[in-house]
């Protein structure tokens, strides 16, 4: 039972990442503008980061080796670090927009000035980093993002056209509402659901938490399920956009439109449930985005780290993850609109993603190092074939911002 309930919890800590500020609002607004056209964009990138989050859980609990540990060793010193530099640029641009919409959120539930809860949203969440253990952060903030699944039910309650909704599982190369702006939220998608914090994040929680291979069986579980749940309430914000906005004309461009959507078919009865599903997850990616900044720059340099470790034996971890979190809370109070930081962070990020998985991908199929729990035939070919997909995806991303304004209609 414990171990079942071991399980339990990690398939919702998945979910604390999987769904963040720019998956919510690059789904609603692509339902907004093509209906359920992109509903192929969710299934590949289900599918490319429960391959990848997989693997290097695999990886740290076989090899002993973090993500960036394997950046490093892989690219070399230079170059590994202006990767390390441009994942935690990402990494704080995206904890800004985060704390951004906690902020907005708190708002709505309060009506308080928004600057003074965005200072007091990093204030406690820095309290809570230094004095919760990683397993209680995780899981709490896990369990209470599952209440994101009011955004499906209510997608469903609302009697969605299923033959439709299949039809969507196939891309089309041209859109009549515009060929590229169709292809910018394909990309944007994509990008959301494989954010590189979250395997940063990943790998370190699972030495964090001392896995070892009698493990791997509960990493696949977390890999899998935890992230096809994720999938289901990505899909209802697809749907809801679909339904919702899309018959009347409605460009979703802030967080609080977005949340009315996931409580339209319940009224209020739905709609704190919807504020408080989205306030966890947004903690959530808070969370993870600053303590990931401090766990890559520990494992580039081999210098100690650990949120179980007492503050003395890991004293430039905290440092770091202090220093993200207050950096962070620079850029979100200096007015800069979360939703304008989201598109920076996904496409962005979708530039650097190639350099995280790649490594990841030659460390998993090197039987030297995997031994035999080293990639079989059939997982590298998957692997490789989403790699190519990031890259394309990594290649296109900075023209089709350009060329859409950032994904205006």
């Amino acid at each position: 039972m414990k171990k079942l309930l071991g399980i339990t919890l990690g398939i919702m800590t998945a979910l604390g990442g999987f769904v963040d500020l720019g998956q919510i609002v690059f789904t609603m607004q692509a339902g907004a503008l093509f209906g359920y056209g992109l509903l192929w964009s969710i299934v590949l990138g289900t599918g490319a980061i429960i391959v990848y989050m997989e693997m290097c859980g695999r990886v740290a609990v076989v090899a002993d080796e973090p993500v960036f540990a394997i950046v490093r060793d892989r690219f070399g010193s230079r170059f590994g670090l202006v990767v390390l530099i441009a994942s935690n640029l990402l990494n704080l641009v995206t904890c800004a927009a985060e704390l951004g919409g906690i902020a907005i959120i708190l708002q709505l539930l309060t009506g308080w000035k928004q600057k003074l809860l965005l200072l007091s949203a990093a204030t406690v969440l820095g309290i809570i980093i230094f004095g919760f253990k990683f397993q209680w952060i995780e899981r709490t903030f896990g369990l209470a993002g599952v209440t994101m699944t009011v955004f499906a039910v209510s997608a469903a309650a609302l009697h969605p056209d299923w033959h439709q909704l299949a039809r969507g599982l196939v891309p089309t190369l041209t859109h009549t509402k515009g060929t590229l702006l169709y292809w910018y939220f394909a990309v944007g998608i994509f990008s959301a659901l494989l954010m590189e914090y979250e395997v940063h994040f990943y790998s370190s929680g699972a030495m964090e938490e001392d896995w070892t291979t009698r493990d791997l069986g509960e990493n696949f579980a977390v890999a899998a399920f935890g992230s096809l749940l994720g999938a289901v309430i990505t899909i209802g914000l697809l749907a809801l956009g679909a339904l919702v906005f899309l018959p009347r004309g409605i460009f979703p461009n802030t967080l609080s439109t977005t949340i009315i959507a996931g409580a339209f078919p319940f009224a209020t009865k739905a709609l704190v449930l919807a504020l408080l599903g989205t306030l966890a997850c947004l903690c959530g990616a808070a969370l993870e985005t600053a303590l990931s900044g401090a766990y890559n720059v520990c494992q580039f340099f081999n210098l100690n780290w650990g949120k179980n470790l007492p503050v003395k034996s890991a004293p430039f971890y905290t440092v770091a993850w202090i220093a993200m979190l207050t950096v962070a809370f620079v850029i979100a109070i200096s007015g800069l609109r979360p939703l304008m930081l989201v598109n920076i962070s996904v496409i962005f990020g979708m530039v650097v993603m190639p350099f995280t998985y790649y490594p990841i991908l030659r460390v998993a199929a090197d039987k030297n190092i995997m031994g035999r729990h080293v990639n079989g035939r059939a997982d590298t070919i998957i692997a490789i074939v989403f790699l190519v997909l990031i890259c394309i995806a990594a290649t296109a991303a900075i023209p089709l911002m350009a060329l859409t304004h950032s994904g205006q209609p």
